[in-house]
């Protein structure tokens, strides 16, 4: 069973596109990895000034979360980004789900992206 851990990029980009990921995640037999840190900046974005679209989708992000099963996992460092990288780097059997550029390229660890805004795709 592999192990995912899912970034905000990822989360909120699935959210927007569509896409059940953590439906199709568990079928595909991955566990699913959430960082409370990223669970926190959901929170804030859904609690943000930011355009009422961009809040639904945080808040719907968290909805989808909380429904279904997974582990949440502490990734601390100064930003979210960073702890995420110090934990991947400590742990190189996760695989990181992520359309995050900057973070993808940072990392070395397999990757699950989303590919024409509708199907996930191992790397």
């Amino acid at each position: 069973m592999t192990k995912v851990l899912l970034d905000t990029s990822f989360i909120l980009t699935a959210i927007r596109n569509k896409l059940d990921f953590p439906e199709e995640l568990i079928l595909k037999g991955h566990s699913i990895f959430i960082p409370k840190e990223v669970l926190s900046e959901i929170e804030r974005i859904k609690n943000s000034t930011k355009s009422l679209k961009v809040r639904s989708e945080a808040e719907l992000a968290l909805k989808m979360i909380h429904s279904e099963a997974h582990k949440e996992i502490s990734c601390p460092g100064k930003y979210v980004d960073s702890g995420i990288k110090n934990f991947l780097k400590d742990n190189p059997d996760f695989v990181l789900a992520t359309v995050d550029a900057k973070l993808k390229r940072s990392v070395k660890n397999r990757k699950i992206i989303i590919r024409n805004k509708k199907k996930l795709e191992l790397q």
